[in-house]
C-alpha cells in the first residue's frame, strides 16, 4: 500500500513548525528540492497564507532560540 503524497500547504506548514526556517520564503526553497512543483511553491505566497507561513516561523524559530 503507498501513502499519499502530502498537499504542499500541509508540507508547508509542517516545516514551518519544525523552526528551521525563518521566512516562506525559505520554506519554499526547501520544498522545491523536495520535489514539489513551482506552482505548488508558488501557492504559499498568496497574501493570506505568506503572512501565517511567516507567522509561524518567526514564533517557532524565537521558541527554538528559547530553548537553546
Amino acid at each position: 500500500m503507498t501513502t499519499p503524497a502530502t498537499h504542499p500547504i500541509e508540507r508547508a506548514f509542517q516545516l514551518a513548525k519544525s523552526g528551521d526556517y525563518r521566512a516562506r520564503s525559505e520554506i519554499s526553497k526547501a520544498m522545491s528540492k523536495e520535489g514539489f512543483t513551482i506552482s505548488e511553491c508558488e501557492q504559499l505566497s498568496l497574501p493570506s497564507l505568506s503572512r501565517q507561513l511567516n507567522d509561524l516561523c518567526r514564533a517557532m524559530h524565537q521558541q527554538a532560540d528559547k530553548a537553546a
